[in-house]
């Protein structure tokens, strides 16, 4: 206003219109001045009661009737992560609002679509309280279930109606389950696995929803899956070879081209390979592009290993103690590609002198194998001074693995110095192994089981028929994300001939840390002349509970039990318990184990890497 009024007064020549202007001017500006100061007054005084009612509070956070889904709550909530910093009031006052929707979020993934949370800030003179009530409500269970397919395995030459129905029948989320985020998603990615891993590997969900009705606690699933069109292997094309031959690569090869496209051949490539000694790592892979699915080449990329080399090792066991080791390795030995291997190795219970040639895989992959091994073994009171040679045929599939051997066993048997036997046995054996485990090096759940039968009639170099029968199994099963259960056991028995005239090869002796904890490591046999000695029957079993306290380290608590005897109405079971710390490292699990053998009254400590099997 003064401005405009400013502007509208003329200027003359007069001084005393000047003066006027001036005057008018210098009110104008000192109205302005305090018009801002009383402005910028009425802001502040507006603004010192918040800052006054602002302060910094320590809180805790309770919450009640959530029951098991308390943790969840606890390590999610902003409000909760939050428990152990200072914050204003208004930012508490603000993770409170937001606490019922995040906590209905939350609850929603485990099933609880209806929970009421009514949280309530207790302002205390030191200490504040959040109160947070649930009330969960029923839980939400599958209504209804709805699995669409399209693409080739509905129609055109590789239409598969059994593998459709196949594939819903296994679906994990079934009707009348209780629906939770994590095994809808779970169901999912094995629906589709189902596809991506034989004959569709570009298949997508294109369409998934979870319908839920919070009134009914229900929920109505949709899922459609494209196959897309099936795919075929093409030829394959190697990248990385330069020492060895490609012969070396084909006659391993378990893929055809023509063949349906399988993850399973890809892997069982690569395997092989890497297997064979050859190779530090092999990686088969294909491009996958719906537009051409026919014949899709096979890219092979290899790491080769150098063709020798020398190993020094050294190492340390609760059962054998210290151990030194030298091995030596050779990729082409005769100038044929075929692998030596090697070894000298030492300990307190063992030394051995041997090695073993692997010939190249013969057509349908099989690796044929011969060796010979010097070896001599005190323990127990008993010195065993063995010969062993023979040969073996192993096939290539180490899933379902089968193997062929033969083998001449020689041994001479010292107890004191007046004890002293020699037993030799020509024996033929089959083994079959079968694997289902989730992971080979660090496994969490699922089985090994093998058979192995041998034959040795008598004649020229067996006494007397001998026959010999081994079993052994390993069952491990996760239960929950921080609880698993690892079983195993083994019974064996040998037929014909008696210990005197058997190998020792062929008995049987337990004890130590991978069969029987608490009892020293081949301690459990029969008693002769002041030593133990192996037996014709044998029986292990163990079971062991383990918590996983954090991702890398774990406690458990296991049982033991097992023996050796000439004859099973002999057979006694010798008891070890106890406890032990399990940790996943790189190279596989170690475990230290406590165990206290209830024969012996003793504990005694046992160290290992891996499962015994």
């Amino acid at each position: 206003m003064c401005a405009f009024s400013f502007r509208q007064h003329e200027f003359h020549s007069s001084q005393r219109q000047e003066k006027s202007v001036l005057i008018r001017s210098s009110i104008c500006g000192t109205f302005l001045l305090l018009l801002q100061i009383g402005i910028a007054g009425a802001l502040l005084g507006l603004s010192f009661p918040c800052f006054a009612q602002t302060q910094n509070v320590t809180y805790t956070v309770e919450i009640k009737g959530a029951g098991k889904l308390s943790s969840l709550l606890r390590e999610h909530l902003d409000i909760s992560r939050r428990q152990n910093a200072v914050l204003s009031t208004d930012e508490l006052e603000r993770l409170v609002a937001i606490t019922p929707q995040q906590a209905r979020e939350l609850l929603a993934t485990e099933s609880y679509f209806s929970a009421v949370v009514q949280p309530v800030l207790d302002r205390g003179v030191d200490l504040w309280v959040v109160r947070i009530a649930i009330a969960l409500g029923p839980e939400t269970r599958v209504d209804a279930l709805d699995i669409h397919f399209s693409g080739g395995i509905v129609s055109g030459p590789n239409a598969d109606q059994r593998r459709m129905n196949q594939l819903r029948r296994r679906w994990q989320l079934k009707q009348g389950e209780i629906f939770r985020q994590t095994a809808w998603n779970e169901a999912k990615s094995e629906l589709l696995k189902g596809l991506l891993v034989r004959d569709f590997p570009a298949a997508t969900i294109i369409r998934s929803e979870a319908r839920i009705d919070p009134q009914k606690s229900s929920a109505a699933l949709t899922v459609e899956v494209d196959s897309g069109p099936a795919f075929t292997f093409g030829e394959l094309n190697i990248q990385g070879l330069e020492r060895y031959s490609r012969t070396m690569i084909d006659s391993q090869n378990p893929i055809h081209p023509g063949d349906p496209y399988s993850q399973e051949k890809l892997n069982e490539l690569q395997s092989r390979l890497e297997d064979s000694g050859y190779f530090r790592s092999a990686f088969a892979t294909v491009d996958i592009d719906p537009a051409q699915p026919e014949r899709v080449p096979v890219r092979l990329d290899l790491i080769e290993n150098p063709r020798k080399r020398l190993g020094l090792g050294g190492g340390f066991s609760t059962d054998t103690g210290a151990r030194a080791q030298v091995k030596w390795l050779d990729r082409n030995f005769l100038r044929r590609n075929w692998r030596l291997e090697s070894e000298l190795r030492i300990d307190r219970e063992t030394r051995v002198l041997g090695g073993d040639v692997f010939l190249q895989p013969i057509a349908i992959g099989w690796l044929p194998s011969f060796g010979a091994h010097l070896e001599r073994t005190e323990s127990g009171g008993e010195i065993n001074d063995k010969i062993r040679t023979g040969a073996r045929l192993v096939s290539p599939n180490k899933v379902d693995e089968k193997a062929w051997a033969i083998a001449f066993l020689a041994d001479r048997q010292r107890i004191g110095d007046n004890f002293s036997n020699n037993r030799q046995a020509l024996i033929g054996s089959f083994t079959y192994t079968k694997r289902r485990l989730n992971n080979p090096l660090r496994p969490r759940r699922g089985y090994v089981a093998s058979l192995e039968l041998g034959v040795g009639p008598r004649g020229l170099v067996n006494e007397s028929h001998i026959g010999r029968v081994v079993g052994r199994a390993l069952w491990m099963h996760t239960f929950s994300p921080r609880w698993r259960t690892v079983a195993r056991g083994q019974i064996g028995q040998v037929f014909g001939g008696s210990r005197q005239t058997v190998p020792a090869d062929l008995l049987f002796r337990t004890g130590g840390d991978q069969s029987v904890r608490g009892y020293g490591y081949d301690s459990l046999g029969v008693e002769q002349n002041g030593a133990v000695v192996a037996g014709k029957v044998s029986a292990v079993l163990s079971a062991e509970l383990i918590y996983q306290v954090t991702p890398q380290w774990g406690a458990a608590l296991f049982t033991d039990a097992g023996n050796a005897a000439d004859a099973w109405r002999d057979f006694v079971f010798k008891r070890g318990s106890g406890v032990g710390a399990r940790w996943n490292s790189p190279i596989g699990p170690i475990n230290l184990d406590l165990a206290y053998g209830h024969a012996t009254r003793e504990p005694r400590l046992h160290f290992s890497i891996g499962y015994g099997f």
